[in-house]
């Protein structure tokens, strides 16, 4: 016997369900059919998957790998019926992906997952606005997919009908110099930074900074902004100068400055992915969520 897809699935359902009976059920299948495949299943393998117990079946430890992997051939087989469908309802090739961001810090594997997915297209991104310029901007269809940033403290924008990715919620990371009273510290408070003088850089947006200005505010004291919209190298020169802190995203920087993480409770940064339904982006919903995990942080982080 050849084995499919079909019968991977029927295993899949079979560990899903945790019995024969249940997995007939569930699938819409005589239980001696399942039963038989099973078996069939197996002899091919040349090994049991399952160990048959009176209240059900539990995988064998061979089943067990069987099963994870066959999950991730079904998975990813879906995916490339999903996006095959896209590029026959419109997303091919030659389509320009019209992307708008409100800040440009995810806009690097956001852009590398839809090349992947469609290759060969183009892309357009702006990036810059506040978040309802940008998602009224996807409504009157001058964006395909938005690329929205949240921040602690700032008014939740409108979703309204947008469908939505959640990339995740995550602390922030101040910048420091290797010289700096506070560098050998593993996390701070945004009280340990009062009288310091900020930065802020081009990859931030309005609203970022804002969410800072309010969180400090709430902590006691204003911060002093005294150098606006460089761009990283600029701000980490600052940074190693002893001239200024930023908040920078989690990357490494470069020599002479250390990211310290902010651990005051409330403060965090949110990315989603929205599309609106009628978007060809969204028939590509479900790769692009395999190939965007959302970041995960501890709860107290945030």
């Amino acid at each position: 016997m050849e084995l499919t897809l079909r019968h991977l699935a029927l295993v899949v359902a079979v560990a899903d369900a945790g019995g024969i009976r249940r997995a007939a059920l569930a699938i819409g299948v005589a239980q001696p059919g399942v039963t038989a495949q099973l078996k069939r299943i197996e002899h091919d393998l040349g090994t049991e998957l399952f160990e048959r117990r009176a209240e059900g079946v539990v995988p064998t430890p061979l089943g067990t790998r069987f099963i994870a992997e066959a999950r991730d051939l079904l998975a990813r087989f879906d995916e490339l019926v999903t996006a095959t469908r896209a590029l026959g309802h419109g997303v091919h090739p030659s389509t320009t992906v019209r992307i708008g961001a409100t800040d440009s810090r995810d806009l690097p594997r956001i852009t590398r997952a839809l090349a992947e997915l469609l290759p060969g297209s183009d892309q357009e991104i702006s990036v810059g606005g506040t978040p309802d310029d940008v998602l009224t901007a996807a409504e009157e269809g001058r964006f395909d997919v938005v690329v929205l940033a949240e921040h602690a403290h700032r008014p939740r924008p409108r979703l309204g009908g947008f469908l939505d990715h959640d990339l995740g919620r995550e602390p922030l990371h101040v910048a420091v110099s290797v010289h700096h009273r506070l560098a050998g510290r593993a996390g701070i408070t945004l009280a340990d930074l009062a009288g310091e003088t900020w930065a802020s850089t081009s990859e931030q947006s309005a609203d970022e900074w804002r969410s800072i200005q309010e969180a400090c505010s709430r902590t006691g004291f204003s911060p002093r902004l005294g150098h606006r919209g460089l761009d990283r190298a600029s701000a980490e020169t600052v940074i190693r100068l002893g001239r200024a802190v930023a908040v920078l995203p989690p990357d490494p920087p470069g020599a002479g400055v250390v990211l310290l993480r902010l651990t005051d409770p409330g403060l965090w940064r949110r990315t989603r992915l929205l599309w609106l339904p009628d978007s060809p982006i969204a028939l590509l919903a479900s790769p692009l969520a395999r190939l965007l995990p959302a970041k995960t942080v501890d709860a107290e982080a945030c």
